[in-house]
């Protein structure tokens, strides 16, 4: 026989069920610290084993708490009881399975602490989230109650004893929801004023370097996403410490589900940057990845060097005023010459476009290089009359025309120190003549300083280009 007080409990469990499924409840979004990896063992297993029994999640409370009815009812009706209450059992594992899945594996890393009690304060109870575990666990109790049947013979104190821990464990559970969402500072407050990725001071001690990153993953846009950057500043700075672990770790695995979780990619330059001002591990690396690379750079230039400066010196058939000689970086393509302050425009370069090899504008020159990033080996000579043509043994050479403001052409890219002033009568006209050799050898494996430029800088009136060789 079907009680009436067991309809009423049962359909107030499936009305409690279904509150989370309005729409303005069923809007909150949650906090994202619970995210976090790395030093919480329990939450990292908890992530696992939530992700294998992701379509669990899809099954609505309602849906579960409907089918237990109909199991309790009919089983009831038929005179079976005990099965109905085997069915209104079943049915609370159904809607509470998710709230017993976090309890359980968050104890361990509560225990252990270490930062993990922030990691598991949105699951646990924080802000609207108490709503969900009351939506699971009070239906829980009214089903159970329902489908109660009346016992032959009073209770032992083992049991009594147990139903009064639960009760103590579930206030205890649902109390963490009046917990203070935590102090969040403002990336453009005055703490934050001296912290930058790249300049500024360098974080001393651990207060210091949790304010630094707090300021950083706020305030700069490609540290971390968006939904990320207004947690508390203790949840985001736990968040940040397991950053770290993942990132030292380096397991491409560990690296591709934290990324597919929380949107994060640790080994970006910026996150990686903010990560070693929060964390001492990952700042030692990264200080000793800068000196590695460092001496590799310095390395890679003395070479250049060293190769440019074992080419035969250049003859020239007339006595030159200025000679220099040195190696240049190209830049995109191009080493560039300019008499005064960066020009706004590319009129030289889209010039040189036009005979494959130098262009110029007042106050600038441009040569283009074979390739966008390498060492070229550059004469450059200055003379006070037109020296002969020289075409033997050059690939290319071109002669331009070059008008001087103000007769200093020596900021030749990084090697402005290296190489002399070649206009040689002031501000004026001029005649530019560029020769070229070694383009092919550039464009192979070891190509760097294989290209050859020698630059003649001479008085002459003439704007026209003329292409020699």
């Amino acid at each position: 026989m079907l009680r009436r007080s067991s309809l009423v409990l049962w359909a107030l469990a499936l009305a409690l069920t279904a509150l989370p499924y309005v729409p303005f409840l069923g809007g909150w979004s949650g906090s994202y610290a619970a995210l976090t990896m790395g030093s919480c063992w329990g939450f990292m297993r908890y992530a696992d084993v939530s992700m294998a029994l992701l379509p669990l999640y899809a099954v609505p409370e309602p849906v579960i708490v409907l089918v237990g009815f109909g199991l309790w009812a009919l089983l009831a009706w038929k005179g079976m009881p005990r099965w109905g209450r085997a069915a209104g059992w079943l049915s609370v594992l159904g809607i509470t399975w998710p709230t017993l899945l976090e309890f359980g594996f968050a104890v361990p890393d509560l225990l252990t602490g270490d930062g993990c009690a922030q990691t598991w304060a949105p699951f646990l109870g924080e802000g609207p989230s108490i709503l969900g575990h009351v939506g699971e666990v009070l239906p829980a109790l009214l089903i159970l109650v329902a489908v109660r049947v009346p016992r032959t013979t009073p209770r032992g104190g083992i049991a009594r004893t147990a139903a009064a821990a639960f009760a103590v464990l579930l206030l205890l559970g649902l109390q963490t929801g009046d917990r203070a969402r935590g102090k969040v500072t403002e990336a453009a407050g005055e703490k934050c004023g001296s912290w930058d990725l790249r300049y500024g001071p360098r974080p001393v001690g651990r207060g210091d370097r949790e304010t630094a990153f707090v300021c950083v993953a706020r305030g700069q846009e490609y540290v971390l996403p968006p939904k990320l950057r207004d947690l508390p500043d203790a949840e985001l700075v736990a968040f940040g410490r397991n950053l770290c672990g993942a990132s030292m770790r380096a397991d491409p695995k560990e690296l591709g589900r934290l990324h597919g979780e929380t949107g994060v990619s640790v080994d970006t330059v910026e996150t990686t940057q903010a990560l070693a001002l929060l964390c001492p591990e990952v700042d030692a690396r990264e200080q000793a990845e800068e000196k590695r690379r460092q001496a590799e750079n310095d390395e890679f230039t003395a070479t250049a060097k060293k190769r440019c400066a074992g080419l035969p010196p250049h003859r020239p058939r007339i006595r030159a005023a200025v000679r220099g000689a040195t190696s240049m970086w190209s830049d995109y393509g191009a080493v560039t010459a300019i008499e005064d302050e960066e020009p706004e425009g590319t009129a030289a370069l889209d010039k040189a476009f036009g005979n494959d090899l130098v262009g110029a504008a007042k106050g600038e020159l441009a040569i283009l290089t074979a390739d966008e990033a390498m060492h070229v080996c550059v004469t450059v000579e200055g003379y006070g009359r037109r020296p002969p043509v020289e075409r033997k043994g050059w690939e290319k050479v071109v002669e331009i025309g070059y008008t001087s403001p103000k007769g200093e052409l020596t900021y030749w890219a990084e090697a402005a120190a290296d190489l002399p002033n070649p206009l040689v009568k002031g501000p004026g006209r001029y005649r530019v003549r560029v020769h070229m050799r070694g383009a092919g050898a550039a464009m192979k494996d070891d190509g760097d300083a294989r290209q050859q430029f020698l630059v003649m800088i001479f008085p002459g009136s003439s704007r026209g280009t003329e292409v020699l060789r």
